[in-house]
């Protein structure tokens, strides 16, 4: 049985990994700049998953979505949106699963996490389509939960729907396919790029 060996040019992956490692600096230094929409995928494939210690929230709203991901056209998720967002010990991450064909990485996950130091997230106009959210606690101030009549209703969106002057919500973990912010300011910024 013939063995068939792999060439490539060790240049030319350098140069190549060092333009896409280039590229998620820039989207990072985006996002850090703010008015940044992260409609991950990365590279398109899945979602993102955030993680968080405590996350305060100004001015939100819940309202039911569906729309397209990398994964399918039609994708049902819940649209948070806040006017603002104060996050504790925020972990963002994305995993990014390497097709067997590449030489010396295939079969295995290249996994990107972001993070800051122990201070707050600050988040202004913070926009965010989940598909899986799970909180140690939920609490909020004010809350209502209501349908507009379909009279009034502008859209299918606006069935149902979730308002709240102020809530929080404890040890958060969520999938995400879309997050925009008007501006954030991450202290401490952190960018951990690994191989599983």
């Amino acid at each position: 049985m013939a063995v068939a060996e792999m060439h490539y040019s060790r240049k030319r992956f350098l140069v190549a990994f060092g333009g896409a490692l280039g590229a998620l600096g820039a989207i990072l230094v985006a996002l850090y700049m703010g008015g940044v929409a992260l409609a991950v995928p990365l590279g398109g494939i899945g979602g993102f998953r955030i993680q968080a210690d405590r996350v305060e929230l100004q001015g939100f709203s819940l309202t039911p979505r569906v729309g397209d991901n990398s994964e399918r056209e039609v994708s049902p998720a819940v649209r948070n949106q806040a006017r603002t967002a104060t996050i504790y010990g925020l972990v963002v991450s994305k995993r990014i699963p390497i097709p067997e064909a590449v030489p010396g990485a295939g079969g295995r996950t290249f996994v990107v996490e972001l993070s800051g130091n122990e201070q707050p997230v600050e988040i202004q106009g913070l926009i965010q389509d989940a598909t899986y959210l799970q909180a140690g606690s939920f609490s909020a101030s004010g809350l209502e939960l209501d349908e507009a009549p379909p009279s009034k209703r502008e859209s299918w969106e606006q069935s149902f729907y979730q308002l709240a002057p102020e809530v929080v919500l404890t040890d958060l973990d969520s999938m995400n396919n879309y997050q925009f912010a008007n501006s954030i300011s991450i202290p401490g910024l952190r960018i951990n790029v690994r191989l599983e």
